[in-house]
């Protein structure tokens, strides 16, 4: 199920405040609302840089194994 706009804005803000601190992430947040930010360029020359359809194709299959949930045995009343 998707995340609604307010748990995605807060688990981004988590997640920045974890990695770079809250006074960084007022930091950027305040470069994104003053800067012009063309994201489709930045995509096209940042994201998956140095990447090949193998090599995400294996990042993705590693993603989902970590994510996978064990079978359960089942379980008697």
């Amino acid at each position: 199920m998707a995340m609604t706009d307010s748990e995605l804005k807060s688990k981004c803000f988590t997640i920045l405040s974890e990695q770079v601190g809250n006074v960084e992430m007022e930091r950027f947040i305040m470069l994104l609302n003053r800067d012009t930010f063309d994201y489709t360029e930045w995509r096209k020359n940042n994201l998956f840089q140095g990447e090949t359809v193998d090599s995400l194709c294996d990042q993705i299959e590693q993603f989902q194994e970590s994510q996978a949930v064990p079978d359960r045995e089942p379980t008697m009343a």
